[in-house]
C-alpha cells in the first residue's frame, strides 16, 4: 500500500484539531450556540479551519509534490463550507442529542469530510481503497469485530445469569444502589472489559493486574468499610466472572489469528 500521502491527512487532522480546540475560546463557543446562523464567530472559526488545512496542503505539496495548486485552493472553500453547515447542525439539530452524542457525532462528521477531501487530493485513492476494503473484509478484521461485540451485550448478560444464583441471597439492604450513579456499573463493566481485551490481543496481560487493583482500591474498599459483606462478595464475583471470561475470549481470539 502506498502510503506516500498519508502524513497529508495527518496534517489535516492536526490542523482541524487545532482549530477545533485551542484556537476556538469558550465564547466563540458560546456565541455560536446563542446566535447560531447570525454569529459571526461561527463564519470566522470555519474560515479558520480552511486557511489551516489549506496550509496543510500547500506545505504537503511543497515538501513532497503531486498535488496541484487547484486541488490546494480547493480545499479552502471545502473545509469552509462542510465546517459552518456542521457546526450550525451541531447548534441547532444536534443539540437535540445529549452533549456526548452531539460532540462524538459532529467530531465523525468533520472527520468524514477530511478522509473525502484527503481521497479526492491523492492522483490515486483506488489502490488505497481496494486495500483499505481487503482488509475490513478479511478473517481477522471480523473476527476482531466479533470480539469486541461480544463482551458488550452478550457477555453481560451472561454475567448477570451467573450471578443470578446468589442475587436472591442478597438483603434488601445491599441490593439498594441510591448511592451509585445511573447505570455506571454496566457502563463500567463495559469499559472493563474493552481494556481487558485489548490487553490480551496485544500481549500485554500483566496491565491486567494493575486493572484488578485499581478497581479492588476503589470499589472494594467502600464495601468493606461499609461492612456489607454480601455486597462486597457480590460485587467480587462479578468483576472475577468479567475477567476471567475475558481474558479465555481474547486468548482464544489471539490463538485464532
Amino acid at each position: 500500500m502506498d502510503l506516500t500521502y498519508a502524513p497529508l491527512l495527518t496534517w489535516l487532522l492536526i490542523a482541524h484539531l487545532l482549530a477545533d480546540f485551542p484556537l476556538q475560546p469558550l465564547s466563540w463557543v458560546e456565541d455560536k450556540t446563542r446566535r447560531r446562523a447570525r454569529s459571526p464567530l461561527l463564519l470566522l472559526h470555519a474560515l479558520l479551519h480552511a486557511v489551516l488545512a489549506a496550509c496543510a496542503v500547500a506545505g504537503f505539496s511543497l515538501q513532497h509534490g503531486g498535488l496541484s495548486t487547484a486541488g490546494a485552493l480547493a480545499t479552502l472553500p471545502v473545509i469552509a463550507i462542510s465546517h459552518y453547515i456542521i457546526d450550525l447542525l451541531k447548534v441547532t439539530l444536534l443539540a437535540r442529542l445529549s452533549r456526548a452524542g452531539g460532540f462524538l457525532l459532529d467530531q465523525c462528521l468533520h472527520l468524514a469530510v477530511i478522509v473525502l477531501l484527503w481521497l479526492c487530493l491523492m492522483p490515486e485513492p483506488r489502490s488505497l481503497l481496494a486495500t483499505l476494503g481487503t482488509a475490513v473484509t478479511g478473517a481477522q478484521f471480523g473476527l476482531l469485530l466479533l470480539a469486541y461485540l461480544v463482551i458488550y451485550m452478550p457477555m453481560g448478560v451472561l454475567i448477570g445469569q451467573l450471578l443470578a444464583h446468589w442475587t436472591p441471597q442478597m438483603p434488601l439492604s445491599a441490593k439498594a444502589d441510591n448511592d451509585s450513579l445511573l447505570r455506571a456499573g454496566k457502563q463500567i463493566g463495559y469499559l472493563e472489559r474493552t481494556l481487558i481485551l485489548t490487553f490480551v490481543l496485544i500481549g500485554q496481560i500483566p496491565a491486567i493486574g494493575f486493572l484488578l487493583a485499581a478497581k479492588s482500591i476503589f470499589r472494594f474498599g467502600d464495601l468493606r468499610q461499609s461492612d456489607d459483606k454480601m455486597r462486597t462478595e457480590y460485587v467480587l464475583l462479578g468483576t472475577l466472572f468479567s475477567f476471567t471470561l475475558t481474558i479465555l475470549l481474547g486468548l482464544l481470539v489471539k490463538k485464532l489469528l
